[in-house]
């Protein structure tokens, strides 16, 4: 009997997660399919754009009036879990909607904020699901297989939200549950790819070139990480500033839409390549970008952050790991004119890997993508490394940031006392 469960539950968990999988896929494509169709193939020029973008502006308006910021963070998301053992995954199929619309208008975002928020609230649908089943098992084998399949297929009841175990799990059941949880992740991820693939969608991976990279190079490797992660801290400060004044500025939703709507459009009409996220934008450093002056290729960059922050802080919200990614790796190409005797592509990538980094704080996400997506293969562990050494910066950086501010809340509770 306990087997015949475990093996239903399981089977049920691959068809759930199969579903997720799909839906992601076609996200995906959908979002890239109306951007082909509106900015590749639409010849209306400036008036299309100005209309589209006003369509958009309202449906963004519209949109936070009545469920409130789309894509959901994924910071509000995991306080949700943890405070209530659940989150608000009722309008996820809507939010993907919404962010492929706001795609469509060309803000300087990717779509990667939507599939990791998607991904985590389908994720957390999933084990409800899974947990009313398991809890009423006996009932529902009792059942009609009308109403068995009632309960299996309508996604918004029949669900058990995550309740604290009295006490903790065994050894062998936290292994069960994480072997549970990679299973499903991997098998969403092969049907989201088995989408990807049947819909066309271009390759993922772009190389920059080839490296030519000798042992003389790893002289400037150490320089060259400390700049990029230096700079990037610049950039990011340059982008928090800017963040805090639009906030103080801004106050109306419909005004900061307006700015925001406003800003894509301008750079529709001057700065082109700066719109979307830059993922399939790489290209550019492999052909009319790569003789560009430094002055161009940094103030492409200067601008790609700009829009995202701005973006970012209007309404027009979607992921930021793509873009800075492209910006850096932009900055990373006009540095490298200052390194002749340095394989370009080096410089290239440990610029894109540490400066990304610092900007997005993430260290394994940018350089994990900029190893396997961008970079040609005998730059591996050069990328490897680097990002390991910024990962160990941004560890000091978080643990120096987190001691000064306990400091700065016992002093103030000093004074305090002493008042």
């Amino acid at each position: 009997m306990f087997k015949f469960k475990s093996l239903y539950l399981f089977g049920y968990g691959l068809i759930l997660s199969a579903i997720v999988g799909i839906l992601l896929g076609l996200f995906y494509s959908l979002q890239s399919t109306l951007i082909d169709l509106f900015w590749q193939k639409a010849t209306f020029g400036g008036l299309l754009d100005a209309i589209m973008l006003v369509m958009v502006g309202l449906v963004i308006i519209i949109s936070r009036h009545y469920f409130g910021p789309l894509p959901q963070n994924l910071g509000v998301i995991k306080a949700d879990l943890k405070q209530t053992g659940t989150a608000n995954y009722r309008y996820v199929l809507l939010q993907m909607l919404i962010s492929a619309v706001i795609l469509v208008s060309g803000t300087s975002l990717g779509p990667e904020a939507t599939l990791v928020s998607s991904t985590f609230l389908y994720s957390i649908w999933l084990a409800d699901k899974q947990r009313y089943v398991a809890a009423h098992f006996d009932d529902l084998r009792a059942q009609s297989i009308g109403m068995r399949l009632k309960v299996l297929a309508t996604p918004h009841r029949y669900l058990l939200h995550y309740q604290q175990p009295t006490a903790p799990l065994t050894k062998v059941a936290t292994y069960q549950k994480k072997a549970l949880i990679t299973t499903y992740f991997l098998n969403g991820t092969a049907w989201f790819s088995g989408v990807f693939i049947l819909t066309g969608e271009p390759s993922l991976i772009i190389r920059l070139g080839q490296s030519h990279w000798q042992g003389r190079d790893l002289y400037w490797f150490l320089p060259l990480v400390l700049g990029g992660y230096l700079l990037g801290k610049l950039w990011l400060a340059g982008m928090v500033g800017l963040r805090k004044i639009m906030q103080a500025r801004l106050t109306n939703d419909q005004v900061r839409v307006l700015i925001g709507g406003l800003a894509i459009f301008l750079a529709s009409l001057f700065f082109p390549h700066i719109l979307f996220s830059g993922q399939h934008n790489f290209h550019l450093f492999t052909t009319i970008w790569q003789d560009q002056s430094m002055l161009f290729l940094m103030s492409r960059s200067l601008l790609k952050l700009i829009l995202l922050t701005i973006c970012l802080n209007t309404g027009w919200l979607g992921g930021d790991i793509f873009p800075v990614l492209f910006a850096s790796t932009a900055q990373g190409m006009a540095i490298s004119q200052l390194f002749p005797q340095v394989d370009s592509l080096f410089v290239i990538g440990l610029i894109a890997i540490s400066m990304g980094s610092a900007i997005l704080e993430a260290p394994l996400v940018a350089g994990l993508i900029m190893v396997i997506l961008f970079l040609p293969p005998n730059l591996f562990w050069v990328g490897i490394i680097a990002t390991g050494i910024v990962l160990g910066l941004e560890k000091y950086r978080q643990h120096h940031q987190a001691r000064r501010e306990q400091q700065q809340s016992q002093g103030a509770r000093l004074h305090q006392s002493e008042a």
